[in-house]
């Protein structure tokens, strides 16, 4: 399949509701993108003997495993779609890109885990202080490439997408510290709603919202079809987030590339664990948080308890026994209808164009894919 992204490719005109780019030509189309954009961070990244052992080369570790690359496809089709180039574009989803992977390895040293992208993850290869700092010094080297896109695409423009870059990188720091604080107060009780302002700063803006922006931005959207884009984007993040609750439960362990239950052992905050706790009896209420409260193996300080593969076990019974991976899949797909409506308002007046559906297809493929 011919992706388009080099070409202005258009078809005829689509029903008002576009059904998007088969899962094929969807994965086709993000594999592209994510070489383009490696080959970009290859440029980005210095060449220094020195340095490149203990810091560069590290750098490429994470963007090198295999990914989807959602991000900087996001980043590229919007402004594909937009009426935008792929050059203005590309800068800009190789930081995104780089941000991304700065926060997994911050995220990885912060929950403990094991496995990234089917590999031990970079603080269990080289330990915590070089995984921190190589997470660190990717934030930096994003600096440059936002400053770089003043020659490309002008002052305004430039300062825009800093801005929502800037947002971005407080956002995601907001909505981390806002489930860390509920881990360490023990707060189990969370609404649905709740959920959803921590997944909106957590998830949301860095991996759907300002990939989506930015692409606008440099596409010369209008304020309306920016706001759009905004809302189309928040609600495809959440749904986004609340599939990758149920997949850590139920994914197929060849394919997924993480550590199956990972979010149980690590006693994240999802929709399947709120969800299980508000329908359990008080007993089972009070032994499940008991449970999350003990530390995962290898990571707690002496004297405190540890989780056991029987306390696992026992926890993915209940949630089965109650429905809790059902609940979760219905209100992704509540999430998805209300990006649908937000994305058939931002697009109503484009042409029709594979970078249009690209859009169109992740709003299945969000809570479709299995991995």
């Amino acid at each position: 399949m011919d992706s388009g992204l080099r070409a202005d490719t258009t078809f005829g005109a689509r029903a008002e509701r576009p059904v998007g780019l088969r899962t094929v030509d969807l994965l086709e189309y993000l594999e592209e993108c994510r070489a383009l954009v490696v080959d970009e961070i290859r440029r980005l990244v210095p060449r220094n003997p020195r340095y490149g052992p203990i810091l560069y080369d590290l750098m490429l570790e994470y963007p090198l495993r295999h990914a989807k690359g959602l991000r900087p496809a996001l980043c590229i089709a919007t402004c594909r779609a937009f009426g935008g180039g792929l050059e203005p574009s590309l800068r800009s989803a190789a930081t995104l890109e780089l941000y991304h992977n700065a926060f997994l390895i911050h995220d990885d040293v912060e929950d403990g885990s094991e496995l990234r992208r089917g590999h031990p993850t970079l603080h269990r290869l080289h330990g915590i202080p070089i995984a921190v700092n190589v997470g660190d010094a990717m934030l930096a080297l994003a600096l440059q490439p936002l400053l770089d896109n003043t020659a490309q695409v002008g002052l305004g423009k430039a300062l825009r997408v800093l801005q929502i870059v800037a947002r971005m990188a407080r956002a995601s720091a907001e909505g981390q510290a806002l489930e860390l604080s509920w881990a360490r107060e023990g707060r189990w009780l969370v609404s649905d709603a709740d959920y959803a302002r921590m997944v909106y700063r957590k998830t949301s803006w860095y991996t759907f919202i300002a990939p989506v922006l930015i692409g606008g931005v440099l596409a010369g959207a209008s304020p309306s079809q920016l706001g759009t884009l905004r809302g189309f984007a928040a609600a495809l993040g959440i749904a986004f987030q609340i599939q990758d609750d149920v997949l850590n439960l139920t994914a197929d362990p060849e394919r997924y590339g993480k550590e199956l239950c990972g979010d149980l052992w690590e006693g994240k905050h999802t929709l399947v664990l709120l969800h299980l706790l508000r329908v359990v009896e008080p007993d089972a209420r009070t032994w499940i948080e008991t449970v999350l409260r003990k530390a995962r193996p290898g990571t707690a300080p002496p004297g405190r308890a540890t989780k056991s593969t029987t306390d696992i076990a026992t926890l993915r019974g209940l949630i089965e026994g109650h429905g809790s991976v059902h609940y979760a899949r219905r209100a992704a797909r509540r999430w998805t209808e209300r990006a649908c409506r937000q994305l058939g308002r931002a697009t109503a007046t484009l042409s029709a164009s594979v970078h249009r559906d690209l859009l169109w297809g992740l709003v299945d493929f969000v809570v479709d894919r299995d991995h």
